[in-house]
């Protein structure tokens, strides 16, 4: 009789577990799609142990890691700070696809960038023709890696394919060459296999940097800079701390004037600061004398201080913008133009 009874418990208890079953079942499912919010899957995916592990970022500045196979042979760019970067370590023959450069290409990269293959589009790529190119490696703008542009990096993620967004375009706190550049240029080793010629090249803009703070130091003077950019139409924009423009600025000893992006504004915004210096950013694909041109004669911009003394420096919109080597470029150019400006 006993027997018979504890044999009965068991049979229920079996009975209630195998009808928990499908609540389970529902329960893993929508676990696993508020996880992938409708996009890519943010779950980390079973990976050879012995692949290329690298840590991006999504777009909106959250860690992101993948493990590649090998390293990529099929690299596909919408960021030409990025084709310019494997450029200068030798890895131009990945390329299968860019995007054209932001304005004429400076001699270092001009032929080598002539030779690669352009996206149609100016700027963003359609997913179309990035899937027809089937690339294996693709590496854009934080904004190219949204639902509406090209697709989240974790939708590339779950086909196999590794994606990267170049750090310095991810617009979250405040970014510098030592958190932005040097890393970008540290990944770009690892991911190829290139481990030794990134290396190289960072340690020689670092010693670049270097003498650029010594001088700066032994200025033993500051200055306050507004970084500026005219779109035509008396509209303009100021670039704030979420730039790197804005730290390289400081490296060379000028301290920007507005603490946040002024996009679009009025020449009236403008004229609310009084800077020593105008550090003006050529955006539109002409000449440096031609863009100090343009702001030494802008009709709006006449009385500022800097324009009338005129203490403007033109830095290239690519130098501003490309998030590699050439920030450096923009760091020398800006602390020979405080030199030059005789304060």
């Amino acid at each position: 009789m006993k027997g018979t009874q504890t044999k009965g418990r068991m049979l229920r208890r079996i009975s209630h577990m195998l009808s928990l079953l499908p609540l389970l079942a529902l329960s893993a499912l929508i676990l696993s799609l508020s996880a992938t919010d409708g996009r890519g899957s943010h779950a980390p995916s079973e990976r050879p142990v012995d692949g290329i592990t690298y840590t991006t970022a999504d777009s909106e500045g959250r860690p992101a890691t993948f493990t590649l196979a090998h390293p990529p042979e099929r690299v596909l760019i919408s960021y030409p700070g990025a084709t310019e970067l494997l450029i200068d370590l030798g890895l131009s023959d990945r390329i299968i696809g860019t995007i054209a450069p932001y304005g004429a290409e400076p001699p270092s990269y001009a032929d080598a960038y002539t030779a690669l293959p352009i996206l149609a589009a100016p700027y963003v790529p359609s997913r179309e023709e990035v899937m027809a190119l089937r690339p294996d490696f693709i590496i854009g703008w934080s904004h190219h890696f949204t639902p509406e542009a090209l697709g989240d990096v974790y939708s590339y993620f779950d086909r196999s394919v590794g994606a990267y967004i170049v750090p310095a375009t991810v617009r979250k706190g405040h970014p510098t060459l030592e958190e932005t550049v040097y890393p970008f240029i540290r990944d770009m080793g690892h991911i190829f296999g290139a481990e030794e010629r990134a290396t190289e090249y960072t340690r020689g803009l670092q010693e670049r940097v270097a003498a650029v703070e010594e001088r700066t130091a032994a200025r033993g003077q500051r200055y306050t800079a507004m970084i500026l950019q005219s779109h035509g139409n008396s509209l303009y924009s100021m670039y704030g701390p979420a730039y790197i423009i804005d730290d390289i600025a400081a490296k060379a000893g000028a301290d920007n004037v507005t603490t946040r992006q002024l996009r679009a504004v009025g020449p009236e915004r403008v004229l609310a600061f009084d800077p020593d210096v105008i550090l003006y950013v050529n955006g539109k694909n002409i000449s440096l004398l031609e863009a100090e041109e343009e702001i030494f004669t802008d009709f709006n911009l006449r009385n500022m201080r800097a324009v009338r003394e005129r203490r403007v420096i033109v830095i290239p919109f690519a130098e501003v913008n490309n998030g590699n080597g050439r920030t450096v470029d923009a760091l020398e150019r800006i602390a020979a133009g405080l030199d030059a400006c005789g304060f």
